[in-house]
């Protein structure tokens, strides 16, 4: 059986042909998606851009299936192949036009020419904005690939990598934490960035809102909503403008696993 959330968003001319699995609330699904195979299973708050494909060649094949994790991101045009299996962890991001292949053959294997047929493994917090990733590979946790490059090998927990074949530039570059100077700079920015935003939307470019500081890692909106920024956390009530500021936390990496719940913020499943 297959069940797609009740609040997903999903484009009338997207096409979901799956035997089992689920697609998790919140999740967006544009114009021309495709979703197809034995097994998928994609968590919560999933965004798939317009011509995103999961499934291919061999999709309904018995060791074909999909698993993905909570906010997942599939750029214009990105395809996941899933013919020997794919597993992507939480807050995967994988960007325009980039590819997963779990099998690449065409001229005669009997005649020497190569072929490949392996699953691919990712972990939580991984960045392709836009590249290729070949059968076979696993790629840990916290790694950013550089636009263009070709995974073709294994690459470990953290680093930066690049190329083709991608080769690993820097290791342990993630996380890094930031100096208390760096954060309150880039909250600023983003909160700047809300108030705009916001003003545009109700047409009046004198429509402020405030905030106040309570370290470099939390800071209280209106008086009313504290964002713990880096603890992923947000208590209080929830307004027109908390909402545009967490959708720009989000739209620089910074994902909050909360809900609205009778007009105040809630962690999921509470």
């Amino acid at each position: 059986m297959f069940e797609i959330a009740s609040d997903a968003q999903v484009h009338p001319s997207a096409r979901i042909n799956v035997r089992h699995g689920m697609i998790g609330k919140g999740a967006i699904i544009r114009e021309h998606c495709v979703i197809e195979g034995s097994e998928v299973v994609i968590g919560r708050d999933a965004f798939l851009n317009r011509g995103a494909s999961i499934g291919g060649g061999s999709c309904f094949d018995p060791q074909s299936n999909f698993f993905a994790g909570d906010f997942l991101h599939m750029g214009f045009n990105s395809h996941i192949n899933t013919a020997m299996g794919v597993s992507v962890g939480h807050e995967f991001g994988f960007g325009v036009e980039s590819k997963i292949f779990t099998h690449g053959a065409y001229p005669s294997a009997w005649e020497g020419f190569p072929t490949q047929w392996a699953p691919v493994r990712i972990g939580h917090n991984v960045w392709l904005p836009n590249a290729w990733v070949n059968p076979g590979v696993t790629i840990g946790r916290d790694v950013v690939v550089a636009a263009g490059s070709v995974v073709s090998r294994d690459l470990p927990a953290g680093c930066f990598a690049a190329g083709a074949p991608a080769r690993v530039l820097k290791e342990g570059a993630y996380p890094r934490r930031l100096p208390e100077a760096e954060r309150r700079a880039l909250w600023a920015e983003m909160f700047g960035r809300a108030q705009m935003i916001a003003a545009a939307k109700v047409g009046a470019g004198d429509v402020s809102h405030s905030f106040t500081e309570i370290d470099a890692d939390s800071y209280r909106v209106d008086g009313a909503t504290t964002f713990h920024v880096g603890a992923r956390m947000i208590e209080g009530a929830a307004s027109d403008f908390t909402e545009i500021l967490r959708n720009q936390l989000r739209r620089n990496g910074i994902r909050f696993r909360y809900e609205i719940v009778r007009h105040e913020y809630r962690p999921w499943g509470l």
